[in-house]
């Protein structure tokens, strides 16, 4: 798996609705789709979203848990697909910017 964390987040909202549009915005400027918005079990009160292309295979995954002030950027090895890999960084920079902190790849 292929994970960046969004780390020292400075958001003076933190609430499901910002975050959730936010995410949105982000997969649209760089044309990918929402495909799921949920929360992980594992996060109580997090926001999860899948990112895809419409044609092509590949998921990313991103999640803000604002108990935590903390997100990230995953992409599973059943899920990859080489544009995802290339994309990966972006979206996590990108997220990163948007909520005030800054994305760092996980060692593997």
């Amino acid at each position: 798996m292929v994970t960046y964390d969004i780390i020292d987040l400075h958001v003076s909202t933190w609430d499901e609705d910002t975050f959730l549009a936010t995410i949105r915005e982000l997969a649209q400027k760089l044309g990918l789709i929402v495909k799921e918005e949920t929360t992980l079990l594992s996060k109580n009160g997090s926001v999860h979203c899948h990112l895809g292309h419409p044609q092509y295979p590949g998921l990313l995954e991103v999640t803000v848990w604002p108990r935590r002030k903390a997100g990230g950027s995953d992409m599973h090895e059943n899920r990859r697909a080489g544009r995802n890999e290339a994309m990966i960084p972006s979206v996590a920079g990108r997220l990163a910017d948007r909520l005030g902190g800054h994305a760092e790849k996980r060692p593997s």
